[in-house]
């Protein structure tokens, strides 16, 4: 029954097709179809994906990776990495325009706000630090400079000794709830370094074995999570001694980490899989996999990349690098999450969050809506 009626779609399917090309043939070749703006909000990818983003959009800079929320919930801390110079950039949410901008000599996708709402640090990235800031009427100015960078060694092909190679590059970073430490990944380094920040001393630096993405401190700041992207695996440290409390297996290349409202499950974003891996943090294992791919069966290649979760706790947002959407996922029921919808976004999103209200989302677009030169 199936096969039939498979059958009597596709005939007359076949049928239009031939029409259509004839009747093209009588009027001449279409014109190509160039990558750009199609008109009626669409945007053609060089790749040949279209994109039809919802929302409102502004251009804050090349290729903006993170992004936090001002404690009064009126700016936004966005950092840009892309061809031109790294540059934090601050975008004044209630005009809806970039307020100023700090150019920078490293960044990468660091970003945190101090507890005490007037300091911003971000990761030095290839200048293997933490870079503080200063807040003052939405601006920043360059603070204290946290070196925690150490060279790393490997065997080069055909060498007896080792070369001295790219120093450790800070990715992600966290800053503890009492704003005493900040934590650092260093991702060549394959470690995690904590930092006191009122003595600028480097506490402790623990090898995780494999590259970390980013870091993540629990809301009473006894527990750090890491998340090891050469690894598949989340590993946890004591957070004010760093000593190795246990590690969890996930999907390939874990990225961004949330934790759920009420603190026993971790969401974390694997970007080799479509999906999100959910740790049952009393029992040290990962208990569910929420698919966020755009169909069933797909090969992976969504690349979930980041996370936001509701103020209500109970919705989930995922970016999805190369679907070019956000997922919206209903986790109110421990492992019977599901996926509501997508929201189609610009090219390549990078980062996603929720207003501190919960009556917004931000969304970046690594790429924007269009390819420039």
């Amino acid at each position: 029954m199936t096969s039939r009626r498979f059958a009597a779609i596709a005939l007359p399917c076949l049928i239009l097709t031939v029409l259509a090309v004839g009747s093209v043939a009588q009027k001449g070749p279409e014109p190509p179809r160039r990558p750009g703006a199609q008109g009626h909000g669409t945007t053609l990818l060089p790749n040949g994906w279209t994109i039809a983003p919802a929302g409102r959009h502004m251009s804050i800079g090349d290729l903006p990776l993170a992004m936090v929320e001002s404690p009064d919930g009126n700016f936004l801390v966005v950092t840009n990495n892309g061809y031109a110079k790294p540059s934090l950039t601050i975008v004044d949410l209630r005009r809806g325009d970039v307020a100023s901008r700090t150019t920078v000599d490293h960044a990468w996708l660091g970003l945190a706000w101090h507890p005490d709402g007037r300091r911003v640090f971000s990761s030095g990235a290839g200048q293997t630090t933490v870079n503080e800031f200063y807040w003052a009427n939405a601006r920043l100015t360059a603070g204290g400079v946290y070196a925690i960078g150490r060279d790393t060694q490997r065997p080069m092909p055909g060498i007896n000794r080792p070369e001295p190679v790219e120093q450790s590059f800070v990715g992600g970073i966290a800053i503890s709830p009492d704003g005493r430490f900040v934590y650092a990944v260093q991702v060549f380094g394959e470690a995690v370094t904590l930092v006191e920040l009122k003595s600028g001393i480097v506490r402790r630096t623990v090898d995780v074995g494999a590259e970390p993405y980013t870091c993540l401190v629990s809301p009473d700041g006894k527990v750090l999570y890491v998340s090891v992207w050469g690894g598949a695996k989340v590993m946890m440290f004591d957070a004010a001694t760093l000593d190795p409390i246990g590690e969890v297996a996930v999907g390939e290349h874990p990225n961004a980490m949330v934790l759920s409202k009420d603190g026993r499950r971790l969401f974390v974003a694997c970007a080799n899989t479509n999906a999100v891996w959910v740790v049952d943090l009393a029992a040290r294992v990962a208990r569910e996999q929420i698919s966020i791919a755009l169909f069933t069966n797909v090969p992976e290649g969504s690349t979930p990349n980041a996370l936001a979760l509701s103020p209500d706790g109970e919705t989930l947002l995922v970016a999805n690098a190369d679907n070019n959407t956000v997922a919206v996922v209903d986790i109110a029921e421990p492992n019977k999450s599901e996926v509501e919808g997508f929201i189609p976004t610009g090219w390549y999103p990078t980062d996603v969050q929720y207003s501190k209200d919960g009556s917004k989302i931000f969304v970046l677009s690594g790429k924007g809506l269009s390819s420039l030169p």
